[in-house]
């Protein structure tokens, strides 16, 4: 197996995960946000509104995955995005406003942008 393969399979565990959080945020909003402890009835449109941006980028990491060299520099957002993610969850964390399992996406965001730092500075142009 080859490197574009990994680098291919990377994007699309990517686009799946957001993806399936999308349709969680979308379906169950309810879900998110009682692990959120958010009690009030209009935050479901917010949260609502959050899955389209996180369709978007499960769009975008399916692209990567179809044509890593042509899309590169969506992994830049990408890593980006995630690692901001990971940094408002851990400051919830450390404060004590979440607890671990709603903590763990976040750390599986940390893991994806850490790999698509990775992928980055590997296929990197001199």
């Amino acid at each position: 197996m080859t490197r574009q393969f990994f680098d291919q399979l990377l994007f699309a565990l990517a686009a799946a995960f957001n993806l399936a959080a999308a349709a969680m945020i979308i379906f169950q909003p309810n879900k998110l946000l009682q692990r959120l402890n958010i009690h009030d009835h209009n935050a479901r449109l917010l949260a609502r509104s959050l899955a389209s941006s996180v369709t978007t980028w499960g769009i975008a990491y399916a692209m990567i995955a179809a044509n890593p060299q042509r899309f590169r520099d969506f992994a830049w957002l990408g890593a980006i995005s995630k690692t901001i993610f990971f940094l408002v969850y851990a400051i919830a964390y450390l404060r004590r406003q979440i607890n671990f399992q709603t903590f763990v996406p976040a750390l599986i965001d940390l893991v994806f942008a850490l790999l698509f730092a990775e992928f980055l500075w590997r296929t990197a142009h001199p």
